[in-house]
């Protein structure tokens, strides 16, 4: 005699495995961007690998001393600004705040633009694409077709410029996970949903 129970525990086993399958490929366009990785070189949403923040440095030493003598601001100004002597700031706003007690008002008013120009550098600024990452193509608000069809062609060789290789690189990963044309067009249909 055969025995129902197994049989049925088999089906619903299969089942089961069947939604958690189907689950698992109804991802958004939005998590598949980040399972794959894409956000590693494309940024957040496809905006691009962006500062997030605005980095500087204001400073003051010998050779900005210097400049700013060169440049016209007469010694006793200089004289005020020793005490900041490679005293380093991050922050404009603080800078200026130790400015102000050393210059007074007016003095501060009259040459703090050379002051920041000779002594104060950003090195980049909020929103600014960082260093390696200019060449990665912005995919935010592009039209869905576009970005899928750049995808299948640099996945498929058709296209080799620019960093393409970065992108064939995870190749071995996408056919792991067993990502088609779907995914590719969720991913597609999300980024071109972004705003720049």
């Amino acid at each position: 005699m055969v025995r129902k129970f197994p049989v049925a525990w088999v089906v619903v086993v299969l089942v089961l495995f069947g939604l958690f399958d189907a689950r698992a490929k109804a991802e958004t366009g939005a998590e598949l961007f980040i399972r794959l990785t894409c956000y590693s070189c494309h940024g957040a949403e496809g905006r691009g690998m962006i500062h997030p923040e605005t980095r500087e440095k204001y400073l003051l030493k010998k050779k900005v001393f210097n400049s700013l003598k060169t440049a016209g601001v007469p010694d006793d100004i200089i004289k005020k600004l020793k005490p900041l002597n490679k005293k380093k700031f991050e922050q404009l706003d603080e800078f200026l705040a130790a400015l102000a007690p050393l210059l007074g008002p007016a003095d501060l008013k009259t040459y703090q633009a050379l002051i920041l120009e000779h002594g104060g550098r950003v090195y980049y600024r909020k929103g600014d694409l960082m260093r390696g990452f200019e060449n990665y193509p912005i995919l935010a608000g592009n039209k869905e077709i576009y970005l899928f069809t750049q995808m299948k062609d640099i996945l498929e060789g058709r296209r080799i410029n620019g960093n393409s290789d970065a992108m064939r690189g995870i190749k071995p990963f996408l056919v792991t996970n067993k990502i088609t044309d779907k995914e590719f067009r969720l991913i597609a249909r999300y980024l071109s949903q972004v705003k720049k």
